[in-house]
């Protein structure tokens, strides 16, 4: 059954763990409707209990108070049209007193005198203030069916007793989950606090932790007898306030002056749309000490006495009580002609209460004691609050700053002291729902005629007054203006919400936002914004100290917030965590577990410290708070999340632009290597950008088409991506763009593979330590990468290196392709290069004569790549002193080479200069000089003189002229050589070294004795450590420098 028309009860819940316990006591569960009204958001959940057809709605997750259950109570009467009666059930905090033993797990349910419903409305800004207790509304009395019921169920009580634990224990059956949050706890984690004792602020640890060290703060009470219920049933007043009630002091006044038994933060919201019976477990008592260990079972209590309840209710009783619907339309009607009369009478008096001699300060939370002020913003909020422009901003990312709201609220108590006639009112902009909320309030608080009027728009009505010439001055502080779409999007009026902002020169305007455009259309102005940048190292000290301590030593520190970038929201948890876990955990022992592993980072970041200047259910812990400014992007650009996903996978600083066109690319586009989707993401790629940009997210480098984000955004992203189960298909993008982009490792493309290097590491330790698997497509891409790496850092004469990076790429290929592939074969060769620059002769040799006899079958004699295994095979050769053998097959290289490549091709030139080697180890040192001239001035002019080919030609010369005793030639050349290497290809590059040592060698044959024994001693120990002791070089020095000796 889903037919609409055939549900009469309304259930409205305002947490899905009230909506869970709600589900546990249906006999039955009926299928979703299959259709709602038009805007309907709510869920439904519809089914029986007894005789009578129930639909649940809870409200939105992440969205409390009273316009959020008003929103979905008028939209739950709306679609289910027959519903009669109406139930608010759920969780409240207690008000115990000596004359209501209240205690954890008991139900309240609201009742009042006659004619009046069980809940009231009360100003919680004037009670926090610790003004007198200002009711601003009360509940409709609930229908006369749910009276009787409670009546009848109050005798049934009395004579039976209600046994609601067994009820839920009986209800939890079938559901083994929810028996470990939902069943009821131990008595001992019952404790009632005295009411001047208040949780500590810095502390989010359990009361248990916290707060029992010293049991004088604990009221004694006598545990409950057998002949006591327990839970017990208490009937009274619920105070209903637009904030969660905290204040045990508070609590107790209230209490006192009306009786009220339970606090809570939505039925208020009800009153003027959903007459019902409100029913409350209690889960806390209304104080600091937040007990969330007993809402599950509290919750439980709650539905099973509001099953009892109906259970009273014959099904004709209900069907003779009028719809919801058509008894609200009746008494608007009526209340809207007697109010018109009344307000025509009072408007003139109530109107002449100017703002201007009862100015009032409407911001929810207290000043922060730690607040670090930031002399840069604080002066520009100071000017422009000054200047004339009526509206300014500040941007940036959640958690930065210290933060924009905290500075906000800073700059609201420092008004309100140094400028007490001006009037400060708090917007929560960051839903529909909590602007009107925060309007409505406003209302109040100004005692604005005609506000509970059916027809009257209160948001007008608040902008409308605050524009009148004759109010005082007055601030108002927009918060947490981020999403764009709530803000200029029509409410029910077909009018944009940004335009109820009002817009008179009488008063100020401060927006804080994470969102550069919301920002930018609120103010309409840009040089209006400020954006807000993390800490100054000072600044985050300062902050860091004021939380743990002036005894912190300011090394370790120093060491946290660099670490945590300077970012006041994840300096203020760590502290936090810290303090709460001392001595024990110290900031030393913290920095350890933050750097152990990314899954203990991961929890370090989402752990939620307490902090009363954050809204209820916001969370304070960085992973969360970064990941809602996420979440808010995938919705409003997806194509934005994307490109975020997608540079969250690069190393954080110098992250190039032209790596980042293939963020829309699905996998199956790219394994077909089609480039439509690049040009589609071009066209898109800037708008995009800018919308990452405008939350602060990616700021651009001096480097032109570079981007850079913080390292702290960039994991919290990475493990956002993985929650939502896509970090595969990032990473295999950002694989094959490095695949793709990631160059030869040749000498011109070094600046390119430097820029890179960073990226790839990440890559490297993902694939090659830690081993995460691949794809077959992917992993032939990943050995493409590691050959061209494994050459970059053989070039840069980091052999061990690239001995790993290659020997992965051969042991893929060899698998995927098999040993003969040309790409195996060129990967096989690159390895061969390697052992020969290590000096490891015999297996350079065998692997080369495999390559080149495999190369000369599959690729033919003539092909590149087969020229080139022949002709390192003579390098080889030449090395080994096997001059006839490598000369021979020199010639040969050359003669191909020239015929096929050309006279000036790299391989033909090398091979030339090869053959100069070979002439020279000969003795044939004419022959030799007159080819290495020949090679060096073909690559000075091809090459460029820098160039590591030309600079070896030269270094080759340098050596033949000073094996003819042309010393000065030698001398000049080689250090000609030394200087341009030490600068282009580093000191401690083994071509470096190697000229190097032909110097000492030319110094020594001139007699120059100390010169020649000081420049070998430092090759020695150069190359002992770069190459190591026993590698040929190495040697050769060694023995060079004793015959100096």
């Amino acid at each position: 059954m889903s037919d609409p028309k055939a549900y009469t009860v309304g259930w409205i819940c305002a947490i899905p763990t009230e909506l869970a316990a709600a589900r546990t006591f249906l006999d039955e569960q009926h299928p979703a409707p299959k259709t709602v009204q038009q805007n309907d958001n709510n869920t439904y959940t519809l089914g029986t209990m007894g005789k009578h057809n129930v639909v649940i709605a809870v409200m939105p997750k992440r969205e409390y108070g009273i316009a959020a259950a008003a929103t979905v109570a008028r939209d739950l009467v709306h679609s289910f049209p027959n519903v009669r009666i109406g139930l608010m059930v759920g969780i409240g905090g207690g008000a115990p007193s000596q004359q209501n033993d209240i205690r954890l797990g008991d139900v309240v349910v609201g009742s009042r005198d006659a004619g009046k419903g069980g809940v009231i409305q009360y100003d919680y800004g004037k009670a926090m203030q610790n003004q007198a207790f200002i009711e601003t509304g009360s509940l409709n009395q609930p229908p006369p069916a749910l009276l009787n019921a409670v009546a009848g169920l109050e005798t049934e009580y009395m004579m039976q007793g209600p046994e609601l634990d067994s009820k839920v224990g009986k209800a939890l059956t079938p559901w083994k989950r929810l028996q470990k949050t939902h069943s009821r706890p131990a008595a001992s984690t019952d404790r009632l606090y005295k009411s001047d004792f208040i949780h500590p602020l810095n502390s989010s640890a359990a009361c248990s932790q916290a707060c029992d060290k010293n049991t004088a703060n604990l009221v004694s009470r006598d545990e409950r007898g057998e002949d006591k219920d327990s839970p017990a049933i208490h009937y009274g007043l619920i105070a209903s306030a637009n904030q969660v009630m905290k204040n045990a002091e508070i609590r107790d006044k209230l209490s006192a002056e009306k009786g009220v038994l339970c606090f809570e933060m939505e039925a208020a919201g009800l009153m003027n749309h959903f007459p019902c019976l409100v029913i409350r477990g209690i889960c806390d008592y209304a104080d600091s000490h937040k007990n969330k260990e007993w809402q599950g079972f509290a919750a439980m209590a709650a539905a099973a006495y509001a099953k009892d309840l109906l259970h009273q209710i014959p099904p004709k009783s209900i069907e003779a009580e009028k719809p919801i619907l058509e008894v609200l339309s009746s008494i608007q009607d009526i209340l809207f002609h007697l109010q018109q009369g009344v307000q025509d009478i009072k408007l003139s008096k109530v109107e002449n209460l100017s703002i201007a001699r009862n100015p009032h300060f409407v911001v929810p939370f207290p000043p922060d004691p730690d607040f670090v002020n930031r002399s840069d913003i604080w002066a520009w909020i100071e000017e422009r609050y000054a200047g004339p422009e009526s509206r300014f901003a500040l941007v940036g990312l959640g958690g930065f700053g210290d933060s924009k709201s905290q500075m906000a609220i800073q700059f609201a108590h420092q008004l309100h002291d140094t400028s007490p006639k001006t009037s400060v009112f708090w917007v929560h902009a960051s839903t529909k729902a909590t602007f009107e909320e925060s309007y409505r309030f406003i209302a109040d608080v100004l005692a604005l005629p005609r506000r509970h009027d059916p027809g009257v728009d209160v948001l007008a009505l608040v902008r409308d007054y605050l524009q009148r010439k004759e109010v005082s001055p007055w601030l108002m502080i927009v918060d947490n203006a981020d999403d764009v779409e709530t803000l200029f999007s029509k409410d029910n009026n077909e009018k944009l919400i940004a335009s109820y902002l009002p817009k008179k020169e009488n008063g100020k305007i401060l927006v804080t936002s994470r969102n550069l455009d919301a920002a930018e259309r609120l103010t309409g102005n840009v040089k209006m914004i400020h954006t807000v940048p993390t800490m100054e190292e000072a600044q985050a000290l300062q902050l860091l100290q004021k939380k743990l301590g002036p005894d912190v030593q300011e090394a370790d520190a120093l060491r946290l917030i660099h670490t945590l970038e300077c970012i006041p929201l994840a300096v203020n948890q760590a502290a936090a965590y810290i303090n709460r876990r001392s001595p024990r955990v110290t900031i030393q022992s913290y920095l350890d577990e933050f750097q152990k592993s990314e899954k203990r980072r991961g929890t370090l970041l989402r752990s939620d410290r307490g902090d009363i200047r954050r809204y209820d259910g916001v969370s304070n812990s960085v992973l969360v708070t970064w990941q809602v400014t996420f979440d808010q992007i995938k919705r409003e650009q997806p194509r934005a999340a994307n490109l975020f996903s997608l540079m969250s996978c690069f190393y954080a600083q110098n992250i190039p632009e032209y790596m980042l066109h293939n963020y829309n690319s699905s996998i199956d586009a790219e394994e077909s290597d089609n480039d439509g989707d690049e040009i589609s993401d071009n066209g898109y790629f800037e708008d995009d950008l800018d919308v990452l940009r405008g939350y602060s997210l990616v700021t651009v480098t001096a480097m032109s088409g570079f981007y850079e984000m913080h390292s702290l955004v960039q994991f919290c992203t990475k493990v956002w991506i993985s929650e939502f189960g896509c970090a595969d298909h990032w990473k295999k993008l950002f694989l094959r763009s490095a695949s793709q982009h990631f160059p030869s490792g040749a000498f011109e493309t070094w600046e390119q593979c430097q820029t890179l290097m960073p990226h790839v590491q990440l890559l490297v330790k993902q694939l090659l330590v830690n081993k995460e698997p691949l794809e077959e497509s992917d992993r032939l891409k990943w050995s493409a990468l590691l050959t061209n790496v494994s050459r970059y850092f053989r070039m840069l004469g980091e052999y061990t290196r690239a001995e790993a990076f290659i020997q992965e790429a051969i042991r893929i290929r060899t698998g995927s392709l098999s040993d003969e592939h040309p790409s195996t074969l060129t990967s096989m060769a690159n390895l061969a290069s390697t052992y020969r620059n290590q000096g490891r002769w015999k297996e350079a040799k065998e692997l080369e004569v495999r390559v080149m006899e495999t190369s000369k079958r599959v690729l033919g004699e003539e092909h590149p790549d087969t020229l080139t295994s022949m002709a390192n095979l003579a390098s080889t050769l030449w090395n080994q002193g096997r001059w006839k053998e490598a000369e021979e097959l020199e010639v040969q290289v050359i003669e191909t080479s020239k015929r096929v490549l050309g006279e000036e091709h790299p391989l033909t030139l090398t091979s030339m200069a090869n053959l100069a080697l070979t002439l020279w180890n000969q003795g044939r040192w004419k022959e030799a000089e007159e080819l290495e001239v020949r090679v060096m001035e073909t690559r000075k002019r091809v090459l460029r003189e820098e160039h590591p080919d030309t600079l070896r030609s030269m270094a080759n010369l340098a050596s033949t002229l000073w094996n003819q005793g042309r010393w000065k030639e030698a001398e000049e050349l080689g250090v000609r050589v030394i200087e341009t290497s030490k600068r282009v290809l580093g000191e401690e590059h083994p071509d470096t070294l190697r000229s190097m040592a032909n110097l000492a060698s030319i110094y020594s044959n001139q007699g120059r004795w100390k010169e020649a024994e000081e420049l070998g001693v430092q090759v020695i120990e150069i190359r002992k450590r770069v190459l190591g002791e026993e590698h040929p070089d190495t040697l050769t020095s060694m023995a060079n420098l004793a015959s100096t000796l």
